[in-house]
């Protein structure tokens, strides 16, 4: 199901939907990536549009019981400049 987006908020660009990886944060304590996100693509400067309806289902599935399809390590680097 292809939904309809508008034009681009930033610089009026047409904006097609794609389907994308996300990166979920919720806090300080979850990162989760969510694959094959329908998101709306903006295709002159790139910006990125979340309906509504998609969000909520992204936040169902990341706070679900489900089991996730795999788990994998993410380095944490910190940048020490004063």
């Amino acid at each position: 199901m292809s939904r309809v987006y508008h034009k681009c908020h930033f610089c009026g660009g047409e904006v097609l939907e794609k389907r994308i990886t996300v990166d979920y944060r919720w806090g300080g304590d979850l990162i989760a990536l969510i694959e094959n996100v329908p998101t709306g693509v903006c295709q002159i400067c790139g910006e990125q549009y979340l309906k509504a309806e998609i969000v909520k289902e992204m936040e169902r599935v990341v706070h679900s019981r489900e089991k996730p399809k795999k788990m994998i390590k993410v380095p944490l680097r910190e940048l020490a400049v004063g």
